[in-house]
């Protein structure tokens, strides 16, 4: 009959074994790194929280969607000291490479932006203007 040293001494060798191949990369842990980096904002935020990162500030927008559209309309808040682009928002437009073009009432792009990991929107462009929409 085996001893319990013998039993606890072959327990930490696996132990040990298995965290040398977890570490070295030949056990895979399971998680899957493809679908928890992927996380996409709801489609369907009505209501987004600017933050102005360069300026330490938030205000409140509002998405009017219009149901079977890809376009809606924006109502900023009182996004007082808030950059310009901001206050010129007035359409929201979801493009076919899945990326977000805000304009102005003429039409005009102000910003464009690109899905975040979180729930939410980066703007990418114009590059120096860095907000991000956080849906709630």
């Amino acid at each position: 009959m085996k001893s319990f040293a013998y039993w606890i001494n072959g327990a930490a060798v696996l132990g040990i074994a298995g965290m040398m191949a977890m570490g070295s990369g030949i056990a895979d842990p399971g998680i899957d790194t493809m679908t928890t980096a992927s996380i996409a904002p709801p489609a369907d935020a009505d209501r987004f929280m600017v933050v102005d990162h360069a300026r330490n500030r938030t205000c409140i927008v509002a998405l009017h969607r219009a149901a079977g559209y890809d376009i809606h309309r924006l109502e900023p808040g009182k996004c007082d000291g808030m950059p310009p682009a901001l206050s010129e928002a007035r359409i929201w437009q979801d493009t076919a490479t899945g990326r977000v073009r805000i304009t102005d009432r003429k039409g005009n792009v102000v910003m464009r932006l690109s899905a975040d990991d979180r729930f939410g929107w980066n703007v990418v462009e114009p590059a120096d203007l860095a907000l991000s929409f956080e849906a709630f």
